[in-house]
């Protein structure tokens, strides 16, 4: 596990799953997280040595609350609690130092681009409303998040031609493309659902595991009921296999919800009210068999390297977005963030070492309308849970935010 200096700069792992917001259980060396988070939030100037570190400075603007921060920042209400730990008190000008994974991933995004207000956006309310950072939250919230981004509290005082920063992910496309249609057959839906309840089992850890987990205070987490509230995406790695014969094989293995063929048609498989087994030894959050909360997607595609690769299809990227809008338009925790690849969340349990799975190998995450989700900092990794692997043989397998919370682990 993580040492205490650790512990004290990385808090979004323990925070997320409930221990701090929902008046749960709350591990004793949270403690020291909170105490440290209590000191940082009345500094005003924190240097920042990279875009690694995971804090990031946000004013307090007038009629601010925790609530509305809560929601403006993550995107849930269930970071209400971990605000309050962090400023009990909310004062106007106030600096706060937020965990950048409790942050929307657009507005997590360290690279800020400095922008010019002017032709054609005279006004930050016109910015954010041309940007991409218009969404269920809707305008009001990212013209207060880029507020807080540059401590203006009043932009109607801006002088003309005010320079700002920018998260680049806001820049990317000032229209958003028309989704495409979406088309769900069932031609391989599943109708065994025996054995599929999202409740997680004691038996369904290895005796090792849960051992470990009893001595890290972990345990009891692992056992709570689960929402359906991630989706993995998976590429079925087929070898050339013809779709029909892969089709029946994830239908009979019960391997995912989702499936989406060459032609970009999406397949219900497992209806989203049972689990599918796609992610098998996983990790995500602090919690483990994460088939439990997790909507499996299975992309029709070989992008292995070293295999006959043809790669995720146009058509395919078309039917992925589409169904990811048709899961967040009925399922409101799923946002952006909540969108990870199964190599993210693999895990060997015995070892506690990432890249047990590649898949998939090449992913364009803005061709699926994501920000790029795996180069945000590993929370398993940097809290000690978890372990980067140094193979080289499996270096393709390694993401971006596994290699920084090493680096980051490494130089507290």
């Amino acid at each position: 596990m993580a040492d205490g200096r650790t512990k004290a700069w990385v808090v979004a792992s323990l925070l997320l799953v409930g221990t701090a917001a929902g008046g749960e259980h709350v591990p004793g060396d949270l403690q020291e997280v909170r105490q440290r988070l209590r000191a940082e939030a009345g500094v005003r100037d924190v240097p920042q040595r990279d875009a690694d570190l995971p804090l990031v400075p946000l004013t307090v603007l007038p009629g601010d609350t925790h609530a509305r921060l809560a929601l403006d920042l993550t995107g849930s209400r269930k970071a209400e609690g971990v605000l309050r730990e962090v400023a009990p008190r909310l004062t106007p000008g106030q600096r706060l130092h937020v965990p950048r994974a409790l942050l929307t991933p657009r507005l997590a995004d360290p690279r800020l681009e400095p922008l010019t207000l002017g032709e054609p956006h005279p006004t930050l309310w016109s910015l954010a409303k041309d940007a991409t950072v218009v969404d269920a939250r809707g305008v009001p919230a990212a013209v207060r998040n880029l507020q807080r981004l540059n401590a203006i509290g009043d932009p109607g005082k801006l002088p003309p031609r005010a320079t700002i920063l920018v998260p680049r992910s806001l820049l990317l496309a000032a229209t958003p493309e028309p989704l495409p249609t979406l088309r769900i057959r069932t031609d391989f839906r599943v109708t065994d659902l025996r054995g599929l309840a999202r409740q997680p089992r004691a038996g369904e850890f290895p005796v090792g595991l849960r051992h470990a987990l009893e001595r890290e205070g972990q345990w009891a987490q692992q056992l709570t009921a689960r929402t359906a509230d991630l989706v993995v995406i998976h590429t079925t790695e087929h070898r050339g296999a013809p779709f029909a014969n892969v089709a029946r094989y994830v239908q009979r293995r019960r391997l995912a919800h989702y499936l989406i063929g060459p032609n970009g048609v999406v397949y219900e498989v497992v209806p989203e009210a049972s689990r599918a087994y796609g992610s098998g030894q996983s990790l995500w959050e602090g919690r483990y068999v994460v088939d439990h909360e997790a909507i499996n997607v299975e992309i029709y595609a070989d992008t292995d390297p070293t295999g006959p690769r043809t790669g995720i299809a146009a058509v395919q990227y078309d039917g992925l977005r589409a169904l990811l809008a048709h899961l967040r338009s009925r399922r409101p925790d799923i946002h952006d963030g909540r969108v990870v690849t199964h190599r993210m969340v693999a895990v060997n349990y015995e070892s506690r070492m990432r890249s047990r799975k590649g898949d998939p190998f090449e992913f364009d995450w803005a061709r699926a309308g994501l920000p790029d989700n795996s180069l945000l900092i590993d929370q398993d990794v940097l809290l000690g849970r978890a372990k980067t692997c140094t193979d080289e043989r499996y270096a393709d397998r390694v993401t971006a935010g596994q290699t920084a919370a090493s680096r980051l682990l490494g130089s507290l």
